[in-house]
């Protein structure tokens, strides 16, 4: 390894890191070719945080590293070593707590929520909803608002609709908004959405951006809507969409009609796999992890 390939590693890492962080983001939101592979898109997402962590990472490590061999014991050089190292290590305790913090947050909202609806709603029993409609585990709240969510768990998860929702809803409708709350929780997107809000805590306020978070609510929305419309068609998952726009969602839960509507009933009327695109993302994610890494060898 040449000593300039040495000296400029910490740098280049930590450019990368604010690009993945920043502008990066906001640029690959613009993408919306990606709503069309939402799995691949959500590892794509998923690859830019890692990406982001380990380049941030990596940068303080090498810079206190190469600031030791370059001006070992000089007591400005190793000031900046210092505080290189200590960037590093501010970055592993946030995510670390973010963790933990978020983890606490959202267990203890959905437990308390899961005992209020287990207090005021009631299990609908077999049969019970419209016919053909599979109603085990389906809790109804006596609410004329349209109103439909899920709260994930290890255990204990619970599906929940309103009486609103019976009465306004087609049994083809009803199906598909059951069958995508059905999605998240058989998929636990909880968990990708937990852990983008742990690492949205990980950077400092200056350079945090949203974007990720955002994206990737959006795309475990459509993932749920795929299932459904695999289980019950295209056309009853867009109406049922239509009709639960706007309707309000619990915090730490999921429901169909909160996010981004319009979109997702778009994408609905042209459902054809593209497995080359959905192998191109793949690879772009492995791409994306293996940079910041490959930067990392460079010191070896």
């Amino acid at each position: 390894m040449s000593p300039l390939a040495g000296v400029l590693t910490g740098p280049l890492l930590a450019c990368l890191a604010l690009v993945l962080v920043a502008p990066g983001p906001q640029w690959v939101r613009r993408w919306t070719f990606l709503h069309a592979v939402p799995r691949p898109a959500t590892v794509l997402w998923q690859a830019g945080t890692v990406s982001a962590l380990v380049a941030a990472v990596g940068a303080g490590v090498v810079t206190a590293w190469q600031l030791s061999v370059i001006g070992a014991g000089h007591p400005l050089l190793t000031a900046v070593m210092a505080l290189a190292l200590l960037f590093s290590l501010n970055v592993v305790v946030r995510l670390v707590w973010g963790v933990v913090v978020v983890t606490r947050q959202t267990a203890q909202r959905r437990a308390r929520h899961r005992r209020s609806v287990d207090l005021l709603a009631t299990v609908a029993p077999a049969g019970a909803l419209e016919p053909g409609v599979d109603a085990s585990g389906v809790r109804v709240l006596a609410e004329a608002m349209p109103m439909a969510y899920c709260l994930p768990g290890v255990r204990g998860s619970r599906l929940v609709v309103s009486t609103g929702t019976l009465e306004q809803l087609e049994p083809s409708e009803l199906a598909a908004v059951l069958a995508h709350e059905r999605a998240h929780l058989r998929a636990r997107h909880d968990v990708v959405l937990d852990w983008f809000a742990s690492v949205h805590r990980a950077f400092p306020l200056l350079v945090r951006s949203d974007v990720a978070l955002d994206e990737c609510r959006l795309l475990v929305e459509m993932l749920a809507d795929d299932v459904a419309r695999r289980e019950v068609g295209s056309v009853p998952v867009a109406r049922a969409l239509v009709r639960m726009a706007g309707s309000p969602v619990p915090n730490a839960a999921l429901g169909a009609g909160e996010v981004a509507v319009l979109e997702r009933v778009r994408r609905l009327s042209d459902p054809r796999e593209r497995p080359v695109l959905a192998a191109a993302v793949y690879a772009l994610a492995v791409g994306l992890v293996a940079l910041p890494v490959a930067g990392l060898l460079v010191l070896l």
